[in-house]
């Protein structure tokens, strides 16, 4: 028999109502993960994981055939919209070097740089949503790079937010076919 809707006895404990915490380098270690909480974020986040195919052209076929899709590459991107103007966090998505030349007392001194370094890549950024159960359902984007810089718009009686737009690259080590993308579903109790 064909049902009105897709509800499951499984239903209520896999939603997601939260909004997701946001990490920056998270890795699971001696069974707990270990990362750090990237900031406040106030309006939520965005992800996205899409692979790129094409279809192979072959005269005669006039529609779509199976087996003729092939996969020529694929994205990661998280959006985060921030809230807390941590200095770590401007200082990664600006990809920003301290300038130590004339300090100022109380201060220190970013400028930022002519070329991209290693150190501009965070090891991932990961997005953690809780579902229903209380379980957590985990996205970790590797070699993540902060591609939107930032850009505020304060105002009196507001809360200044900006939007943060993180890549997901692989490493010139990986097969460089796909991207090195983990995803971590609870198992069943």
């Amino acid at each position: 028999m064909l049902k009105k809707h897709g509800i499951t006895e499984n239903t209520p404990s896999e939603l997601m109502f939260s909004a997701a915490t946001i990490y920056k380098n998270l890795k699971f270690e001696t069974n707990d993960w270990v990362g750090e909480v990237l900031g406040a974020t106030s309006g939520g986040s965005k992800w996205s994981l899409v692979e790129e195919f094409m279809d192979a052209e072959v005269d005669g076929a006039k529609v779509k055939v199976k087996g003729f899709k092939v996969k020529v590459g694929e994205t990661g991107i998280v959006e985060v919209n921030m809230t807390e103007f941590k200095e770590d966090v401007i200082v990664n998505a600006l990809h920003l070097v301290e300038d130590t030349t004339k300090p100022v007392t109380g201060y220190k001194k970013y400028k930022t740089k002519a070329n991209v370094a290693e150190t501009d890549y965070l090891d991932n950024i990961a997005v953690v949503g809780w579902l229903t159960s209380g379980k957590a359902c985990i996205l970790i984007l590797p070699n993540a790079f902060c591609t939107s810089g930032i850009e505020a718009e304060p105002k009196d009686k507001e809360q200044a937010t900006f939007t943060l737009t993180f890549e997901a690259h692989a490493d010139i080590t990986d097969d460089l076919d796909h991207l090195p993308v983990e995803i971590y579903y609870p198992t069943a109790a």
